[in-house]
């Protein structure tokens, strides 16, 4: 049975496919085009990323990157579908499931969503607890760190996680774990969630950068 990472890696490819080349995403400023070279070079190339922060290798770094954009858009999609090199950290199966199961959850909705007549996806519950696990993993949790107020994360019948802890009153974010995925990482418009507690701090919190 493929894990969620890769059954998401799949979901993902077939919004790519439906999609076609240039259509617009949730990502600012990117297309499919720019999500499909974004998604091979992070898996494949992820050296590139690296050298681009050097300023000696930064002009090699766009070049390569630039060769990897130029390929054929149904070429690159295939080749995120068939899953990174074996010699990629990404295909690791620890690596996959901890970096990767977010990364492709949420950029499927960024294709999906930018469009119109969405629907969010019925997931698996075994997804969604897995989807779970990592939002309230310390990582994501670090992402909620520019919020001035505490924050609470709650499914549907559950009780509230604190993920991160302030003096004073602080919220509740509420929805499904997907949901809370795409709101933790700034894809607020279209995350469908509750966000409970005082009006005060539910303003506050409300005004806060988010991951984009």
């Amino acid at each position: 049975m493929p894990s969620h990472s890769a059954a998401e890696r799949q979901a993902l490819a077939d919004a790519l496919t439906e999609a076609g080349p240039g259509a617009p995403t949730l990502c600012a400023g990117w297309t499919t085009t720019d999500l499909a070279v974004h998604l091979v070079v992070r898996e494949n190339r992820p050296h590139l990323r690296v050298a681009g922060a050097i300023a000696p290798l930064r002009e090699w770094s766009q070049r390569q990157e630039a060769a990897v954009a130029g390929r054929p858009y149904p070429d690159l999609v295939s080749t995120f579908r068939n899953g990174p090199a074996r010699t990629s950290p990404f295909a690791l199966p620890k690596v996959d499931g901890l970096a990767n199961l977010l990364e492709h959850f949420v950029h499927c909705e960024d294709v999906r969503r930018a469009g119109e007549g969405w629907a969010p996806r019925k997931l698996p519950s075994d997804r969604q607890a897995a989807i779970w696990k990592n939002v309230t993993s310390p990582f994501v949790k670090a992402l909620m760190r520019r919020s001035p107020v505490a924050v609470s994360l709650q499914v549907p019948g559950g009780e509230p996680v604190p993920v991160l802890r302030r003096e004073g009153p602080g919220v509740v974010l509420r929805g499904e774990p997907g949901e809370l995925a795409l709101y933790i990482f700034g894809r607020k418009d279209q995350a469908q969630i509750e966000i409970l507690g005082p009006e005060d701090a539910v303003a506050r919190f409300r005004e806060a950068p988010m991951r984009t």
